[in-house]
């Protein structure tokens, strides 16, 4: 007799009470004499023995747990209490059995494809993430009244079950249910919202765009996204769907800067029909002052496209109109590289499958790193969804990845959410002192003066400043003397060397041609900071001049070419005073450091930090080794500061085996400990065998006699300093704690004398 599974979960929709456990009930037999009638709703994955040759029975177990789970949740969701039960007959086939009176307000065979459509959601991300394809769910349904003898209600049961089977073969015609009468009511009315979720530029942390994503009403069955698109395409409604979300999210949108963008998910068979008008789109956009370069279409890769020409084509139809390009689900879909790269598109989001352990998966990291190689090759951007932790925040920042998205940076929301204060505050976890191998220099020494005309100029009178023969590149556009645009020589000619350029734009003001977002910074903001903005723009505009303003007016204008010219020659003269070993500030960046923080005005803390013993390491086992213990507690003191520390923590090196941190005083004794845990622990890795077991090495000491030495070990001094110290009274007093700290056997940090 085969058992029955009885599942009670302690699912979110359901009292919490529940405890999650499988028991092993009575057999169906015993269940069926002791009820008076049966609900039976029953799922088949389609195709499942196939399916099992093709990914391995491994996989197909897994499957199993997971359709078996979705099942058992949706029965607590949908019927609201424990006392159904799941078995399966054969491989692939689960019947639910509710043998109470049946509460909700659909009938069996509405209930049965409404459990079908959320769990084959459900599944679907993870299973087109591990084959690249969906898995389809049949569903069927039927009734078990008991008989009076227990043959008549076996017999009765099994023409039940076989009753659903047989149903779930056929096609449900789903046009009469009155789940299709409520989608259609939702499409009439257009009870469809729109959510934002932020896309971030990792360099900048900044906010480059928005993803709308559609959601139904509430507490209704088509909330989620994935039920309304899937009811959408089995009805043909799939085009006036994605018309009310696309209404929806530009009029819902609000207002943004004029270089971020707006994404809209639009299905790839969509945007090749003959109803879908970018005359339209771009009437809405009109309305709600957006244009063509704010939208980004983006196209998922979860559907196939039957005619890839004609698509091709329709996509640089809308392109020349100032649209951009997405592909989503990259890696997870029917498209491979070779098509991505024939469409060339603006972004590529890489599915969140990808994402999982990203910080330890070599397979997922190498992915990872190829789409990104992949997206610049091609002129195109990599955005990564799916990011959740800080960790992989962090993994995918270190590999460059140029974008992300996910719950870290912010949730989905009506009203367009700012970034969360984790994701302002992230920072790459390697290179932490890149940021004082800078020179500090502002902007405004190298910008230069600038021809600027007022909106309302004719084209041809900007024309004629650069046909003057004099030596600029490019003209600022002002009004009230606040700049509102750029135009680039090379950008006007390409407008005006159309056949009809000149006659087209010889009666038009230069607004009509030129860049309404340009980059534009203050005097004062950093060379190093404007150089990383200029580099995050797009493409086309990666060597446009930037515009420089001081109280939002007009200053001047800088090159790319100076700026980089700039940079060069500053970290020419920086890489003069660092350590070529380690690569940081040596003694006069230290001390451009201490007057930097004697400047600010605040307390700071310095730590000193010596090798012990060091010079019987490198005496015995050579300079070579020697340099790789220097290496290995650099590496330790930038982990630790990394780790505990902040973004204005500094890490010196005076030479040698002597290290120098300046930091905030509450973070030292932290750093401290975590730099003499790890040290000690690493350190052994540099000795041979023998020396590593006994704890000690032999060695000559200053007096040329041989004895036992310990093991190299790192002693750490903590000075806590005030604004008003000299430099000179600070080398006194780090010495006599260095002497302290150093009288102190084995890896010890101490403070003011004291040892904490």
């Amino acid at each position: 007799m085969l058992q029955l599974i009885k599942k009670r979960s302690n699912s979110t929709n359901f009292p919490s009470n529940k405890k999650t456990s499988f028991i092993d009930g009575p057999g169906i037999g015993s269940l069926i004499q002791n009820v008076c009638r049966l609900n039976i709703l029953y799922f088949a994955i389609q195709d499942f023995p196939i399916l099992t040759e093709m990914y391995g029975s491994e996989w197909a177990d897994n499957l199993e747990v997971q359709i078996r789970t979705e099942i058992e949740n949706e029965g607590y969701s949908h019927l609201q209490h424990d006392e159904f039960h799941i078995f399966s007959f054969n491989a692939g086939q689960f019947f639910l059995l509710d043998p109470t009176e049946c509460k909700v307000t659909m009938s069996l065979e509405e209930l049965a494809y409404q459990l079908k459509v959320n769990i084959e959601n459900k599944v679907k991300s993870e299973q087109i993430g591990q084959t690249g394809n969906t898995i389809t769910i049949n569903s069927g349904h039927s009734f078990f009244n008991a008989a009076h003898t227990d043959n008549k209600s076996w017999s009765d049961f099994l023409s039940a079950i076989g009753e659903a089977r047989l149903e779930a073969q056929n096609c449900t015609d789903i046009s009469s249910m009155e789940l299709s009468k409520e989608f259609c009511e939702i499409i009439s009315q257009g009870k469809v919202n729109s959510h934002y979720q932020p896309i971030v530029n990792l360099a900048d942390k900044r906010i480059h765009a928005w993803e709308a994503l559609a959601r139904g009403p509430i507490s209704s069955p088509f909330r989620s996204p994935l039920t309304l698109f899937d009811m959408a395409e089995k009805l043909g409604k799939l085009f006036q769907l994605e018309k009310i979300c696309r209404e929806s999210a530009i009029s819902s949108f609000g207002t943004i800067n004029p270089q971020q963008k707006l994404f809209l998910n639009i299905h790839p068979r969509t945007i090749v029909d003959p109803n879908f008008s970018s005359g339209e789109t771009r009437i809405l956009l009109d309305r709600w002052n957006l244009k063509p370069e704010n939208i980004v279409f983006e196209i998922t890769e979860r559907h196939s496209v039957k005619d890839f020409k004609t698509f091709r084509k329709t996509l640089e139809h809308y392109r020349n109109q100032g649209y951009m390009v997405a592909i989503d689900d990259a890696g997870t879909g029917y498209s491979g590289l070779s098509s991505i790269a024939e469409i060339k598109p603006d972004y590529i989001k890489l599915d969140q499958s990808f994402v999982n352990n990203i910080e330890t998966n070599m397979v997922n990291r190498a992915i990872v790193e190829t789409f990104n190689d992949f997206a610049e090759k091609i002129g195109g951007k990599l955005i990564v969804e799916g990011i959740e932790t800080q960790s992989q925040a962090v993994a995918i920042m270190d590999m460059g990845v140029h974008m992300g998205q996910g719950f870290f940076f912010a949730k989905p929301s009506k009203i367009k959410p700012e970034l969360t204060t984790d994701a302002l505050n992230i920072k790459k976890s390697p290179d932490l002192k890149a940021d004082h191998n800078i020179c500090g220099t502002p902007v405004k020494n190298l910008a230069i003066p600038v021809d600027y005309v007022e909106i309302d100029t004719p084209v041809p009178v900007v024309q004629d400043f650069f046909e003057q023969g004099r030596s600029i590149s490019s003209v600022i556009v002002v009004k009230n003397n606040v700049p509102c645009g750029l135009i680039m020589e090379y950008n006007l000619n390409k407008h005006l060397s159309g056949k009809f350029g000149v006659a087209l734009y010889c009666n038009k003001p230069i607004t009509s041609v030129m860049d309404d977002s340009p980059l534009s910074v203050d005097i004062e903001t950093p060379v190093e900071n404007v150089s990383k903005q200029a580099m995050a723009r797009e493409r086309k505009k990666a060597y446009d001049d930037i515009i420089v303003t001081k109280n939002d007016k007009l200053y001047g204008i800088v090159s790319v070419q100076k700026l980089l010219d700039n940079l060069a020659h500053a970290q020419v003269e920086m890489a003069k005073g660092t350590n070529p070993l380690t690569g940081l500030p040596g003694n006069l960046g230290i001390e451009k450091e201490i007057e930097h923080r004697m400047k600010e005005g605040k307390q700071y803390s310095i730590i000193y930090a010596d090798l012990d013993n060091f010079k019987v390491y490198n005496d015995t086992y050579g300079f070579k080794s020697g340099d790789k213990i220097i290496l290995l507690i650099s590496r330790v003191i930038s982990w630790a500061t990394a780790k505990h520390g902040s973004d204005t923590d500094f890490i010196g090196h005076i030479g040698g085996d002597d290290f120098v941190q300046i930091i905030s005083p509450e973070k030292a004794e932290r750093i401290c400990l975590a730099i003499t845990r790890c040290f000690k622990r690493l350190v052994k890795t540099s000795y041979n065998a023998k020396d590593r077991t006994n704890g000690w090495m032999e060695g000559k000491g200053r007096d040329g006699t041989t004895s036992k030495f310990p093991l190299v070990s790192v002693s750490l001094a903590i000075l806590d300093c005030t604004p008003k110290q000299s430099l000179f009274e600070i080398g006194e007093q780090a010495a006599s704690l260095k002497k302290w700290a150093k009288s102190i056997e084995g890896n010890c940090w101490v403070r003011e004398r004291r040892k904490i």
